[in-house]
């Protein structure tokens, strides 16, 4: 069966499920399965309808998108104990560029991301059929639609800036299809970047009308994740008066971390600027820890690269000891003594944190960028230097003269601000720039320090599964 449409028949509604609803403090708990619901009872009344919505959330892997954002690019140094064998998702041929379109990091994003999309469209198709009993239904489920469309146009997205056949934007370029029916015999093919965003934007549009102001819930698409997802739209679609906008909102409700705030989000002790995450419990399959960390093995896969580590002050910047930490003790175990302690979890909860996927942080920087390229340097510059004051303590503003200095002190902040998030490969490919390493975060036998935008391995294919059925998916991305 073409596995873009491959869903299933039953919404599982188990601990992970329940998880999403607990709080964060009781992420080491064991929350054993208690439900499942048949697909057509789902929409016997809101409430099962709601539990449906939530299932579409809880089998959301945004971790395979950082996962090929981090370890693609200048973000890592693979582990010395990273050998890649019995290691499942080892990220080692992502690492030294030299994956394949059948390999498992390649292929996870498709078809989890499909199915997700799967799943909402099912819900979508059929929510006529839940009956309202009143006010309160009625508008329950108004936001429950509007969000199901934001999470399609969201996954859409994802697998967008995944697979797209050219990473600078290009109306008349392929991208990936975008599905909004239920059938899982339609073989379609790959239409042009132009098509796929007013597919998307109309999406957007009409979750606009639906998703209320005050649907905030940060583990939800509310409305200020919504906001989030048009700006972050806006900015690869090079649409600076929409980003300009969008951002505008989200920072206007949702203020960014002060310093004494910003550890408390990696700890989930706090929530400070965060817009949207995904709830983790330890029944999730993927933690975002599970990246860099491999627990029944004890093994870490990846540590933080030598190039981004000295793009920090160390003592004053509270990102550096947010996210990295050091054991000297690694050496005489011939391991890397830096660990990525973003996603570290605690003692008895390790590799567990909710994945933050939209931050106040991330807005700032696209608005600076939209500033920047609409020819305003001073606002740019602005938005550089607020987000810098609340991460550094003693940091004095810079101002900036030309714009290739601007975007360029954009660019590298976006690289020190959101690392591990799912965002610098993908910098680097919707700007058409080199991934460029330093040796000294090359393992022996690696020399290769550039990948350029021509090179083969600058791009994913579409997986090897899907091309085998369906002949429509061609042309796959360049070089393969």
């Amino acid at each position: 069966m073409n596995t873009l449409f491959n869903f299933r028949k039953y919404i599982l509604l188990t601990g992970i499920l329940i998880g999403l609803l607990v709080s964060s403090c009781n992420k080491q708990l064991n929350i054993l399965p208690t439900d499942q619901i048949n697909a057509d009872n789902v929409f016997a009344n809101v409430n099962n309808f709601t539990l449906g919505v939530l299932g579409v959330y809880a089998d959301w892997r945004e971790e395979y998108l950082i996962r090929i954002g981090s370890v693609l690019s200048d973000e890592c140094r693979i582990g010395t104990k990273n050998t890649g064998i019995s290691l499942t998702g080892s990220g080692q041929n992502l690492f030294r560029w030299a994956f394949t379109s059948s390999d498992q990091e390649v292929a996870a994003p498709w078809t989890n991301g499909y199915q997700a999309i799967s799943r909402a469209n099912y819900l979508l198709a059929s929510i006529s059929k839940v009956p309202v009993k009143n006010q309160t239904d009625q508008a329950t489920m108004l936001n429950l639609k509007g969000e199901l469309l934001a999470i399609r146009a969201f996954q859409h997205f994802d697998l967008y800036r995944i697979y797209s056949y050219s990473g600078l934007y290009s109306a008349t370029a392929l991208t990936i299809p975008y599905v909004t029916g239920t059938s899982i015999t339609n073989l379609p093919t790959r239409p042009t970047s132009a098509d796929f965003f007013k597919a998307l934007n109309a999406d957007l549009a009409v979750a606009d009308t639906l998703i209320s102001k005050n649907n905030n819930v940060i583990n939800r698409m509310g409305y200020n994740a919504l906001r989030a997802l048009e700006a972050r739209v806006a900015l690869y679609t090079n649409n600076w008066t929409t980003a300009i906008d969008r951002t505008t909102r989200v920072i206007q409700n949702v203020p960014l971390a002060p310093a004494t705030n910003f550890p408390a989000i990696w700890t989930d002790q706090g929530t400070t600027e965060v817009i949207f995450k995904l709830s983790r419990t330890n029944q999730s399959i993927l933690r975002p820890g599970d990246l860099w960390y491999n627990i029944p093995y004890g093994v870490y896969l990846f540590a933080p690269s030598t190039a981004l580590l000295n793009t920090y002050d160390k003592v004053n910047d509270i990102r550096y000891s947010s996210y990295f930490s050091t054991d000297t003790t690694r050496t005489a175990k011939g391991e890397l003594t830096d660990i990525i302690s973003k996603y570290q979890g605690t003692a008895g909860a390790q590799n567990l944190n909710d994945l933050k996927v939209f931050r106040t942080g991330e807005m700032y920087l696209i608005r600076a960028e939209a500033y920047a390229r609409t020819g305003n340097l001073t606002n740019a510059s602005n938005d550089l230097n607020t987000l810098r004051s609340n991460r550094i303590t003693g940091y004095q503003p810079m101002s900036y003269a030309n714009l290739s200095d601007l975007i360029a002190a954009i660019l590298l902040e976006r690289y020190k601000e959101l690392p591990y998030e799912g965002h610098r490969y993908f910098d680097l490919k919707r700007l058409g720039l080199n991934i460029v390493r330093q040796t000294a975060d090359l393992p022996v036998g690696i020399t290769n320090t550039t990948l350029m935008p021509s090179d083969k391995y600058y791009y994913i294919p579409i997986p090897q599964n899907e091309v085998l059925a369906n002949p429509n998916i061609k042309p796959n991305n360049p070089g393969w």
